[in-house]
């Protein structure tokens, strides 16, 4: 399962976000981008899953949310 390292554009929060490639039940996909709500402010907004992909073997957050 992908992991992207992402960081939220309204309130700075980190976190990291494990993907299905193609798939989602709980964000709205755009290309290389999900729209869904920040786990820290709860706020929607738009974020790059595909460039900002990690190694989940070497790379931990504090923060990981998990999405279909």
């Amino acid at each position: 399962m992908p992991t992207s390292h992402l960081k939220c554009k309204k309130c700075g929060a980190e976190f990291d976000y494990n993907w299905t490639p193609y798939f989602s039940t709980m964000a709205v996909r755009l290309g290389k981008h999900r729209y869904f709500s920040c786990p820290e402010c709860k706020k929607r907004s738009t974020f790059n899953i595909w460039d900002t992909r990690v190694d989940p073997t070497i790379h931990h957050c504090k923060l990981t949310i998990e999405y279909g």
